[in-house]
Formats: C-alpha cells, sequence, structure tokens
C-alpha cells in the first residue's frame, strides 16, 4: 500500500493513475473530498488534515510506502514533521519526497526549505528516495490569463534557459522508485529533454493554440511586484525573484536525462505537453 500524499495536484494525480496501472495498491490523504471523488473507486481516502496525528495514524495505517509532496511553507514543518515520525512508528519502508532542484543554490530560500525537509526525513532512519525536478511545464498554465485577455507573455527571465518537465514525467519516476527496489539513498535530478527560453515556449504555445503571442521582456522587480500583488507569499516571492535571476544569467540551463534513464522511455516535449493542455490558453 502506497500513501499518496498531495493526490489533487499535478503530480500525485498523475502519480496515482500510474500505480493502479501497476496494480499497485494506493491510498490518499486529502482536506477537501471533493477533489479526490473523480479517483478511481479502488483508491482508499482518508479526509482531514495532517496537522491532526488522529488523521495522520489513519492515513499510514497498514501503508508500507508513502509518497510525500510536503507542505513547502508551513510553520515549523508541523505537518511534515508530524507525517514523518508517524511514519517511522507505522514501520514505513520507504519515503519518495517531492524536493527541488533549487537545493543545488545554497542562497535560494525554496531550496533550503526544501533541503531542510529531506534532512528530516533522512534522520528518520527511514529509506528515503529524493526527486529533485526543475521547472514544471505546468507553470506556464499561469500565463492563461493574460494570453486570454491580451496575447501577451510577460517573461522576467529574458533569453535566459531552462529544461521545463511535465509532472507526468516526474509522476513516472515517482512510480518506478515506489514499485521497484534499488532507490533507497538516491536523490535524482529531473528535468525535460529541452533547453528552452521563456521566448521559446511562447513560439511552440503560439503556433500549437493558432493564435499569435507576444512574449514581452519586464523587469525582474516588476515581474516581484506583480507576484506579490497577486497574492504569492514574499518568501516566495524572493525566492523566485533569485531563481530569475540566475535564469537570465544563462545559470539555470541544466539538463538531466535521469528520467528517461528510470523510466526507459524518452520525456515528454514541452510541445507535446502543449497540445495535451491546449484547451487551457484558449
Amino acid at each position: 500500500m502506497v500513501l499518496v500524499t498531495g493526490a489533487t495536484g499535478n503530480i500525485g494525480t498523475e502519480l496515482v493513475r500510474q500505480l493502479l496501472a501497476k496494480k499497485c495498491p494506493v491510498r490518499v490523504i486529502t482536506r477537501d473530498e471533493k477533489k479526490v471523488s473523480h479517483l478511481d473507486p479502488a483508491v482508499e481516502r482518508v479526509i482531514g488534515d495532517r496537522h491532526d496525528q488522529s488523521v495522520v495514524n489513519q492515513a499510514l495505517q497498514g501503508a508500507d510506502k508513502l509518497f510525500l509532496l510536503p507542505v513547502l511553507f508551513d510553520k515549523s514543518h508541523e505537518a511534515d514533521r508530524l507525517l514523518i515520525e508517524q511514519a517511522k512508528e507505522a514501520g514505513v519502508s520507504q519515503i519518495v519526497k517531492i524536493s527541488s532542484g533549487a537545493v543545488r543554490i545554497e542562497t535560494n530560500a525554496i531550496g533550503r526549505v526544501h533541503r531542510e525537509k529531506e534532512q528530516f526525513v533522512e534522520n528518520s532512519g527511514i529509506p528515503w528516495t529524493f526527486l529533485r525536478p526543475g521547472g514544471f511545464m505546468s507553470n506556464t498554465l499561469q500565463w492563461a490569463g493574460t494570453i486570454k485577455s491580451q496575447s501577451k507573455v510577460f517573461n522576467p527571465t529574458g533569453d535566459g534557459k531552462t529544461a521545463p518537465i511535465s509532472p507526468y514525467d516526474i509522476a513516472a519516476v515517482a512510480a518506478v522508485a515506489l514499485t521497484s527496489s534499488g532507490h533507497e539513498g538516491r536523490a535524482y535530478d529531473l528535468t525535460g529533454p529541452e533547453l528552452l527560453s521563456t521566448h521559446d515556449q511562447v513560439d511552440i504555445l503560439s503556433k500549437i493554440i493558432g493564435k499569435p503571442i507576444e512574449c514581452v521582456d519586464i523587469p525582474i522587480e516588476v515581474a516581484a511586484e506583480r507576484a506579490i500583488a497577486s497574492g504569492l507569499p514574499e518568501v516566495l516571492v524572493k525566492s523566485l525573484t533569485d531563481l530569475w535571476i540566475q535564469i537570465r544569467k544563462g545559470q539555470g540551463a541544466f539538463h538531466s536525462n535521469e528520467g528517461e534513464r528510470l523510466t526507459g522511455r524518452p520525456a515528454q516535449t514541452f510541445e507535446t505537453w502543449c497540445h495535451e493542455h491546449r484547451s487551457a490558453f484558449l
């Protein structure tokens, strides 16, 4: 039995599907029952808050593996600490944790938070596997509003390139790590197959939706102000600002074929991802 946290998100939803395809029993924990109502009836559901020990214990009962999507800015890491501690008590044999490629950047707040959570898992003594993806292709869904209203994408990273990864591929690696041996004590850096600038991504998306989209470069300070105005926490905006600066300087051009090696199939291209999500931008 695999307990999946974050089952309503881009990675978790896909992971549940892939685990079921492998005939692996799955249980999910969520605060909102409506968000998991679409899942296969075979999926067990525990409804409640991860800060509640009784809920956590119920979710862990009989589970031998845990997929951990951490609560990123939880005060004192309370929910993740509780889940990890109780997983130890429950005899969980492996934790597969979603981390971030930003752990390689010591000055980045997101990276520091993820590394702290990695250390909680390491210190638990439970065998672990860390997945450290870079930027998600699904982050481009944030462009949908201005594409629909202005036919524009506002870009703080200039011509800097990254290798965005599809959540499908992250889930595929997680499914492999959870259902096969030899992944304990390993940290996998995961990226998509192509180095692309935001301008490159906008060009690809524009062709797929059949609509001209202008990619407008803006100062990082302006992007940060807009992010704060949209309601993002300041600590997250500060981390994003650091990443934008590094990408703009060409320091985000990191590529790894770990996902392809582990799953035995090519990673999804950005073009393919855009075809699958075309309707979100129309």
